[in-house]
């Protein structure tokens, strides 16, 4: 958790403007996944280029909150000198488009068709696709802000590292990581999100303490003595 009132209140805002952003994305999906008619092969290949421009958009608008959010936290929570000296922060690369081809493809095409094949009806298949389609492009549109998050730590050389931002009720994937505190620099961890996922990233100054919520998954990890099977049980029995 960041050392100052100013920098809590920042990591508590960005979070709502990713958050917000990601349901931007979900509602831009939907409108968008009408392109797609399964009678026409011509119309997922629509699909997919439409998928291809969104996710880069809005990943570049993460991005842009991410870099904003990075630069006004530092000068509130990082060492005074680090922070008066401080350099802009860079936007990080939108995802490529055969990234996000080949995950539109995975979710929507691979949704559908699996559905259909385990005899749902064809709207329930179709909405299948849509679920996983939308959670799949709205990881790739926040990819954007995480990764310039992480690259910019990776840049201050003021920064001890970055640390997950979970909410109190993240999955049990999520809260393991989340378990784990700071990721330090010379870890060279990269951030793990899945689709749907709701997780953001702090900067972490010397001071600085956990976010919320890691401290308590940790110690629901040392209450079940580090095994997965159990803290999962644990985690899914708490959010219920």
């Amino acid at each position: 958790m960041a050392r100052t009132y100013e920098g809590r209140a920042l990591t508590r805002m960005h979070t709502k403007q990713q958050l917000a952003l990601r349901a931007k994305v979900t509602t831009e999906v939907m409108r968008l996944y009408a392109l797609w008619d399964l009678k026409d092969k011509q119309s997922f290949q629509r699909f997919q280029s439409s998928m291809v421009v969104l996710a880069q958009l809005r990943a570049i608008e993460s991005a842009t909150l991410a870099a904003s959010y990075y630069e006004q936290f530092r000068a509130v929570d990082a060492p005074a000198k680090a922070a008066r000296t401080a350099s802009r922060v860079a936007l990080a690369a939108p995802p490529v488009a055969e990234q996000i081809r080949a995950s539109v493809s995975a979710t929507a095409r691979a949704g559908v068709f699996r559905a259909l094949r385990a005899g749902k009806p064809y709207e329930v298949a179709m909405q299948n696709g849509l679920v996983e389609v939308s959670g799949a492009v709205s990881r790739l549109a926040l990819q954007g802000g995480r990764d310039t998050i992480e690259q910019a730590v990776m840049r201050d050389p003021s920064a001890l590292g970055w640390a997950r931002v979970a909410s109190a009720n993240a999955c049990a994937f999520c809260a393991m990581l989340a378990s784990r505190g700071p990721v330090y620099k010379e870890e060279t961890v990269d951030f793990e999100a899945h689709d749907h996922c709701t997780c953001g990233s702090e900067p972490v100054y010397e001071g600085a303490e956990w976010p919320p919520n890691s401290k308590e998954y940790q110690d629901l990890w040392y209450d079940n003595h580090g095994s997965l099977k159990d803290f999962r049980a644990a985690v899914e029995g708490r959010t219920q």
